[in-house]
């Protein structure tokens, strides 16, 4: 009988980490079947793979792509970089579990994140829910879905800024043993956005205690990025060892000139609980930009009630003159616990509905305003009912190689929005979506040579892979789940920029995800083989 596939004459990084070998990939409906220096038999289809790597599909470690699938269930611009798996729910989102009622709470939570032109429909109440609207848009992509700290505390509290009572953390415990059972691999906090900021330490390590016999990972965006960076890291390290659990701090990086230093610390602190027995690691993106909704830019407090409670504030000229005493630094600067001291001119629009204002920064539309860059800033958010998107420069360009060069840490793209098609599209938004992968091959092991072709394969597939103790993806070996990156490691290359994000990687000629061509010569054929995965 005929194979289904046939990848031959390829050089075979299998994600282990090993050296390459030339190897030929045999492929039966969606599992890889054999794999030899030499296969003979017939197939329906055959790859020639000659002059390009063929390696297990890349696995994002951390995606917010989630909120988007529904959107796009084609996940081009993704796919297209060599990814077949995401890790999504991350940093306390999620959009179930959900309360009946609470459901414009929710998306105007999430508002800066999805940007003004996508509306989510959350027309379910249970994770189980969810999760089979999931499975019925047939996405290109396999799906490893966390439950998000802030949808439990609005489904439980209506995101109110206090701490959680006795009956708040039963319910709490309940809906996520509830998401677990449904197919949750844990749960995700984003200590700097509302409501999950609102949780006190004791409130985080009851819930992984309560996941812990089902084996539950605690994946972090920690407390504080910048001047926090070291205590918030303590933090996600103390609620994993008390509470039983493996944990993995998102993003590791640190924000604001002032705390580059403090990166070196950071990690030593990841390498010492590491050595005492703590199951703890983390990811990162190739990029010295981070990307997230410019209400951020508020301070905690000011976010308590949601976004209607967060406009009247902005409404409130008492109000707004709080907010720029507690936050503008030198008259120049602008902190907060997620955002150390940076300038105006290094934080940029996203996306947002006045679409001449994407790619300019916040000190370029002051100026055109002729009002001080604070108050543009406030004028924006309430003008745009805080559906606005930002880029923002805070992070060391040589630390970012450092953390990707740690032997513990993965790579995460932290994206937000998904794209299919070609042509011009609207926003600026941040070229990880379109380039991460890539990046790190091209840029950070080919040009830079921080690490051989092997590690960078390593770290975004069988390293991944057994981070989320997947039984079967992540390498390229027989049995395994036919999920591969067919890659030209010569020419493989992210174009995507800040100025000019909307454009797909180049050198990435094949993506199979569940034994489908999903990318055929360059070019999408979304198939639908994506699949929700279950721990």
């Amino acid at each position: 009988m005929a194979w289904s596939l046939l990848v031959r004459n390829g050089s075979l990084i299998d994600g282990t980490g090993a050296p390459a070998r030339p190897a030929d990939v045999a492929v039966e409906g969606d599992r890889i079947v054999a794999v030899a220096p030499r296969l003979d038999g017939a197939a329906t289809r055959t790859i020639d793979a000659s002059g390009h790597v063929v390696a297990p599909g890349f696995i994002d470690m951390h995606s917010h792509s989630d909120l988007f699938y529904f959107a796009c269930p084609s996940a081009e611009s993704k796919v297209r970089q060599g990814v077949t798996t995401e890790v999504v729910g991350m940093c306390s989102f999620s959009q179930a579990p959900l309360c009946p009622g609470r459901e414009d709470s929710v998306r105007g939570w999430a508002g800066g994140i999805v940007g003004s032109d996508i509306f989510l429909d959350l027309c379910w109440a249970t994770f189980a829910q969810y999760l089979d609207a999931l499975r019925a848009i047939r996405p290109s992509v396999n799906i490893a879905h966390f439950v998000g700290h802030g949808a439990l505390r609005i489904a439980a509290m209506a995101g109110e800024a206090r701490p959680a009572s006795a009956d708040d953390l039963k319910a709490m415990q309940w809906l996520l043993a509830e998401a677990m059972e449904a197919g949750a691999f844990g749960f995700s906090t984003g200590l700097v956005y509302a409501p999950s900021a609102y949780a006190d330490t004791t409130e985080l390590i009851a819930l992984a205690k309560a996941m812990a016999p089902r084996g539950g990972y605690y994946f972090s965006h920690i407390r504080g990025e910048s001047s926090m960076l070291l205590d918030s890291i303590n933090e996600a390290i103390r609620i994993g060892e008390e509470g039983g659990v493996a944990v993995q701090v998102s993003h590791v990086k640190a924000s604001g000139r002032e705390n580059w230093p403090k990166i070196d610390a950071a990690l030593r602190l990841l390498e010492t609980a590491r050595a005492r027995g703590v199951d703890v690691s983390g990811d990162v993106y190739p990029y010295n930009a981070g990307s997230t909704k410019l209400d951020n830019m508020m301070p905690t407090w000011a976010h308590d009630g949601g976004t209607a409670k967060l406009l009247e504030r902005l409404a409130d000229r008492a109000t707004r003159r709080r907010i720029v005493e507690e936050c503008l630094i030198d008259g120049e600067r602008w902190g907060t616990i997620s955002q150390g001291g940076i300038g105006f001119d290094q934080v940029f629009i996203a996306t947002c509905r006045r679409r001449e204002l994407e790619g300019q920064s916040l000190a370029q539309i002051a100026r055109q305003s002729g009002l001080a860059p604070a108050e543009t800033l406030m004028n924006l958010l309430l003008e745009q009912k805080c559906t606005v998107g930002m880029v923002s420069f805070s992070q060391s360009i040589e630390n970012v190689a450092k953390v990707l060069a740690h032997p513990a840490l993965m790579i995460g793209s932290d994206s937000i929005p998904l794209y299919e098609g070609d042509g011009d599209r609207p926003g600026k938004p941040h070229p990880r979506t379109y380039g991460t992968f890539p990046r790190v091959l091209g840029e950070y092991a080919r040009e830079q040579k921080l690490f051989p072709l092997e590690t960078a394969v390593h770290k975004m597939t069988g390293m991944c892979a057994a981070r989320l103790r997947f039984r079967d993806r992540g390498l390229v070996r027989e049995g395994y789940a036919a999920d591969l990156a067919i890659f030209d490691p010569r020419t493989v290359k992210d174009e995507s920029t800040f100025a000019d994000p909307h454009r797909y990687p180049t050198g990435i000629a094949y993506v199979v995800v569940n034994g489908a061509v999903v990318v055929d010569g360059g070019r999408m054929r979304p198939l639908g083989t994506g699949r929700v995965l279950t721990p």
